[in-house]
């Protein structure tokens, strides 16, 4: 006997915001253990087709809103209606957003797992100043020490556990290797950091990454016509 494939339908539904019922356009519904995420309409409104039957991790985001996630149950013939929450922080008076910072935000957006973003007002609200360690902080997965490290207490965090296995953290400045790892991150100045994206994906063969921007960096994205390739993912 062969297996059966899975049941499938189209699950549809639509985003509104919570306080005032209007439709959120442009939202991302992310499905991470199915590697899928789509986008929602002008009326908030969204389908995923060939979706299976079950119970599913699903994460929501948009800026200006509190970011949803939690598990939900669907089958054939329902749908799903979600409210997000505005977040007052980034509702708060106006700030013009960069090119940069848009480019930055887009790529997290359309990456079909989380990504923690440490900005630099956390960075700089940190009491250590170290950025190793203000991640190991805010990186929130089961970081380890690499056992190829010399020092033991900078080497913490530079790998992480991945279904079993050990897995060293790829860590970028610019775009670019950095080559120390955690150790070099180390000794980086804050002050000439924008930000860092922590990418962990959830697969065994993902390669976690740490994505440190720099000032500098930022300020050419904003000045060129640069643009960010998405971030990678291993698909089976």
């Amino acid at each position: 006997m062969t297996a059966q494939d899975p049941d499938t339908f189209t699950l549809a539904g639509q985003i509104v915001d919570a306080v005032n019922g209007a439709p959120v356009v442009a939202a991302v519904i992310k499905v991470p253990e199915l590697r899928r995420f789509v986008f929602t309409n002008l009326s908030g409104r969204f389908a995923f087709t060939d979706f299976p039957e079950g119970t599913w991790d699903i994460l929501v985001e948009q800026l200006g809103y509190h970011t949803l996630e939690g598990s939900v149950t669907v089958a054939d013939g329902n749908g799903l209606f979600l409210r997000l929450n505005p977040d007052p922080i980034e509702l708060e008076g106006l700030r013009v957003v960069t090119r940069g910072e848009r480019l930055l935000h887009e790529r997290r957006r359309r990456y079909p797992f989380r990504v923690t973003t440490i900005s630099a007002s956390t960075i700089t609200a940190a009491a250590d100043r170290d950025l190793a360690a203000i991640f190991r902080r805010h990186a929130n997965a089961p970081l380890a020490m690499c056992p190829v490290e010399v020092d033991p207490w900078l080497a913490m965090g530079g790998c992480m556990y991945k279904r079993g296995d050990l897995k060293r953290i790829n860590v970028y400045l610019d775009e670019a290797p950095l080559m120390g790892g955690m150790v070099e991150l180390s000794q980086l100045d804050y002050r000439e950091v924008h930000s860092m994206d922590w990418v962990p994906g959830i697969w065994r063969a993902d390669n976690p990454e740490l994505r440190v921007y720099s000032k500098g960096f930022i300020e050419r994205l904003n000045t060129s016509n640069t643009h960010l390739a998405p971030f990678s993912w291993f698909v089976p």
